[in-house]
């Protein structure tokens, strides 16, 4: 019974022989490439016929019909025919291998190449031959809208270091890409990428954004010691009710734009810290609480030289007192629950340009009497009502009082201002715009 087997193992030998004497035989991968084509175009494996007189699908045939003798013959046979093929799959396993790892060579050389060509070209590429100067500009337009990353960001500046050296040495150069960063709780994990921002900035004006608590102060007061005078914006972001924000705010005496982000309800730190602000902050945000302006009458008078204020009050009575403590303001957000204010004493505040107005009342039946009440605003320019569902009818006589030059007027989607009601404000005020949105 013959299988064919002189074939495979001319073939089989060629391989191993190609495998043993490469280094001898070829001196060129093109060699040994050509060669095992040459190979692989003559080669065949052929499938033996192992068909025998024996019918082993037949389930039901006789025992006393078969030859032992000859059937061991043949499983003998099978053996050895299988002992040559795994031994033939072995050895082409072995040439795969070899070849595998060619493969691994020619693809690293290919990547050395490209990356060899892609170097020359920048040398004659204008976008690499740009002066620094122009450089400075292009990464200075590439700075997202919020200024404040992390060393861990991918986005600008930090990218811009990872392209080449001199894109890095331009950026590492450029004081005003490190003005604006966001540490985190956990920064002492990376507190040499830190420290290596801040000094990037070289004295120019600091926007950070702080994550607080009472455990890394100590060493994150360290970090920021040598740039205290920097500091022109400060964003604090407290976690725990058992840190106290004065011992932190007092620090920023360059200090003029604070936010402060609550995430408890804790009010008492956070306004004796604000009751002593440094004399240069101008603008402050303060969100997660209400704030109460009883705290606020020993306040200390750099709170007169506040022009713009983002702020959550526990009542709307406190919005003529805000105006009455803050005489140099030019833009305020409020938010505030809309209940009957009593009726006030005549007041004119004559700075604000900016008023936006939050209602925190799902009551849809309050009415915000009052609100305007005896108040004169007449440098008022923009005002924006949101969230509240019935709009003030002392409005005309505050904007007969005030003679201010309105020009927008915003109204969210719930309020309902009639049509007889914007011919009257637009003949008070006739380039006044009142939108709805």
């Amino acid at each position: 019974m013959s299988f064919a087997l002189d074939d495979r193992r001319q073939h089989t030998d060629t391989i191993d022989a190609m495998t043993a004497n490469s280094k001898a035989k070829f001196s060129l991968v093109s060699d040994i490439i050509g060669a095992l084509q040459n190979v692989l175009a003559h080669s065949q494996v052929i499938i033996p016929d192992l068909k025998t007189q024996y019918p082993i699908s037949n389930t039901h045939y006789s025992a006393f019909n078969l030859n032992y003798q000859d059937i061991s013959a043949i499983i003998t046979e099978r053996q050895q025919q299988l002992d040559a093929a795994s031994h033939e799959i072995s050895r082409f396993e072995t040439v795969i291998d070899g070849i595998n790892h060619i493969h691994q060579q020619l693809v690293a050389k290919k990547d050395k190449i490209t990356q060899s060509m892609n170097s020359h070209k920048r040398l004659v590429s204008a976008l690499w031959r740009l002066p620094a100067e122009v450089l400075s500009q292009i990464f200075a337009h590439c700075l997202p809208n919020r200024h404040r990353l992390s060393p861990t960001s991918k986005a600008v500046p930090m990218v811009l270091t990872r392209i080449c050296r001199r894109w890095r040495e331009v950026a590492v150069d450029m004081s005003s890409l490190w003005q604006g960063l966001n540490v985190d709780k956990d920064w002492q994990r990376a507190a040499f990428c830190y420290e290596s921002w801040l000094k990037r900035s070289r004295g120019r004006p600091l926007s950070l954004e702080l994550q607080c608590c009472k455990s890394n102060w100590t060493e994150l007061r360290s970090l920021l010691q040598p740039y205290i005078n920097q500091l022109s914006s400060l964003s604090l972001d407290f976690y725990h009710n058992d840190l106290q924000p004065e011992v932190i705010i007092s620090d920023f005496l360059a200090l003029e734009e604070l936010t402060i982000s609550l995430h408890f309800n804790y009010q008492a730190p956070v306004v004796q810290s604000i009751s002593q602000p440094p004399c240069t902050l101008r603008s402050l945000t303060v969100t997660g609480t209400f704030f109460n302006m009883e705290y606020a009458t020993t306040f200390n008078p750099a709170w007169t030289r506040l022009t713009n204020i983002q702020i959550d009050l526990d009542e709307p009575s406190a919005f003529p007192q805000l105006l009455r403590l803050c005489p140099s303001l030019s833009s305020l957000t409020i938010t505030t629950f809309f209940i009957t204010m009593e009726t006030l004493e005549p007041f004119t505040h004559t700075q604000l340009q900016s008023l936006r107005i939050i209602s925190n009342d799902y009551d849809h039946d309050n009415e915000p009497r009052n609100l305007f009440g005896t108040l004169s605003l007449p440098n008022l320019r923009a005002l924006e009502a949101r969230a509240m569902y019935s709009w003030p009818h002392e409005f005309k006589a505050f904007l007969t009082r005030s003679k201010c030059p309105l020009e927008s007027l915003t109204l969210g989607s719930h309020l309902s201002v009639t049509d007889e009601q914007r011919a009257e404000y637009v003949a008070l005020i006739p380039s006044l715009k009142v939108l709805v949105v």
